[in-house]
């Protein structure tokens, strides 16, 4: 028995991997258990209210959570089961005072509990992080917090406050060490997988054993489109109150999205 979880990280191609995942249901149904964020959402309100501040009791609901979701998968179906969601490590860096990832070992821990509670400790179980390079990432967060907050920084301002949380390497290698031998946990820089012709979600498939290469086309989303920062920050510095700053950041978006400025072909770009 085969287990993948894919917790992200934020801003490295998760959305292309969970809109694939989606658009390919009928195909990968009899081959894979999928669980994505629709499925775990008091697990996710848990994660989000322990990045920003860590309690004990937040981590009992993460897990109670996840386990809710788990509960009707049956250990004697031979089907591999793959976890694919970056809400799992909580608030992505920048958002309700959250600006790192230091959560991340212990929620890792969380998940491994409840999938050796349901599954035995005899499943294979596999962390499977997709990072980015530093400088990439933050400006891909800074673009999505600029899209869902008042920031007035540019980004020069901005970056040194997601310096912490850019180190995903070090967040990966603590997880390894929390996790011990009970779980392999890899890392895949998604710059090492553009030219997966399925992009991020290709290579977790077949780190799973499972077939990929008749999945239909997909998209990759969240794109950064050109001038979209310089746009959004000009709105955030204006002087629109909330609801028309609001409005008028939706409507711009959404023109991004008509003019398909925000969406390129599974594998090619890089992620928004």
């Amino acid at each position: 028995m085969r287990i993948l979880v894919h917790p992200g990280f934020h801003k490295t191609g998760t959305t292309s991997v969970q809109y694939g995942l989606e658009r390919n249901a009928g195909v990968l149904g009899a081959r894979v258990r999928v669980l994505q964020m629709d499925d775990f959402p008091d697990a996710i309100a848990a994660a989000r209210r322990h990045s920003a501040q860590p309690a004990p009791r937040r981590l009992k609901k993460y897990a109670a959570g996840f386990a809710a979701a788990v509960a009707p998968l049956d250990p004697g179906d031979p089907r591999p089961v793959l976890v694919s969601s970056e809400k799992l490590l909580g608030w992505i860096p920048g958002r309700k005072k959250n600006w790192s990832y230091d959560a991340t070992p212990e929620l890792m821990e969380r998940l491994a509990d409840v999938l050796e509670g349901h599954f035995g400790t005899d499943a294979a179980l596999t962390f499977y992080f997709t990072t980015r390079a530093a400088e990439d990432w933050a400006r891909s967060v800074y673009w999505q917090n600029l899209r869902a907050m008042r920031i007035t920084e540019d980004f020069a301002a901005y970056r040194p406050r997601l310096e912490r949380a850019a180190r995903l390497d070090d967040v990966v290698a603590a997880t390894r060490d929390r996790l011990g031998r009970r779980a392999t946990v890899i890392a895949r820089p998604v710059e090492a997988l553009a030219e997966e012709p399925q992009g991020p979600l290709g290579a977790i498939l077949r780190e799973l054993g499972v077939a990929a290469d008749d999945l239909m086309p997909f998209k990759s989303y969240n794109m950064q489109p050109p001038g979209g920062v310089d746009e959004l920050l000009r709105l955030n510095r204006s002087d629109l109150d909330d609801a028309a700053l609001n409005a008028a950041k939706r409507e711009r978006i959404q023109a991004y999205q008509r003019e398909g400025l925000m969406r390129q072909k599974a594998g090619e770009g890089k992620p928004g």
